[in-house]
């Protein structure tokens, strides 16, 4: 009784210290892997805050490089625009002639030089190219001339003031005839630091045109 009682004892403390062992092993792996996973997640969020960070310094790089404004022509600076009005024949009477300049959208600068009627003028609008972009406006009036060579020069100033910028203009030369023909040149020319000389296409009773820049 007593060596059976001793011997069951002994099986159950074998039994009872196994068990122990097998607990510990299942509960350090359960740990274990617990750790690990929270470990991964915790580090999944750091490409985040890069991608963030490098989002907010695009714009302003963006922003500093739009702000650059063009250089003004230099002071001093002149163009010279040459033309030559053949006239058609017959007993064609003396052309109404206008010179300006437009900027490269086609918006207007100044007139150069206009010939037309002084006084009580109801026909400047024939010269319908110049009149659309000035709308109108007579700033060097001067009485009609009849056909030959003429010039007109621009000091690189604006009709509203100031220095315009460097760059490429419209040189428009437009003339016309009462109940006559119409002739028209417009060509892109560009001023900027360098003196040039530039030589524009005939158009009707226009020949012979052209514009020296100098700097």
């Amino acid at each position: 009784m007593t060596e059976s009682t001793t011997r069951y004892g002994a099986v159950t403390r074998r039994a009872f210290l196994g068990g122990l062992s097998i607990a510990a092993i299942a509960t350090t792996g359960a740990c274990g892997a617990s750790t690990s996973s929270g470990s991964s997640s915790t580090a999944a969020p750091a490409p985040a805050a890069s991608s963030s960070s490098s989002a907010t310094a695009a714009p302003s790089a963006s922003s500093s490089s739009s702000a650059s404004k063009g250089k003004q022509i230099p002071a001093g600076a002149k163009a010279t625009v040459s033309w030559t009005y053949a006239a058609s024949g017959g007993m064609a009477r003396n052309p109404y002639m206008a010179v300006w300049i437009e900027d490269a959208s086609g918006a207007f600068v100044k007139t150069l030089a206009l010939y037309h009627r002084a006084n009580g003028d109801n026909w400047l609008d024939e010269l319908t190219s110049w009149y659309a972009s000035s709308g109108g406006t007579d700033t060097t009036t001067s009485g009609t001339v009849p056909a030959g060579s003429y010039t007109a020069t621009w000091d690189a100033t604006a009709a509203a003031g100031g220095q315009a910028d460097q760059g490429s203009y419209f040189v428009c030369v437009e003339t016309a005839v009462e109940h006559g023909s119409e002739s028209n040149v417009r060509q892109q020319v560009t001023f900027g630091s360098s003196t040039a000389k530039t030589a524009l296409d005939a158009a009707g009773s226009i020949a012979n045109a052209s514009v020296d820049y100098t700097v």
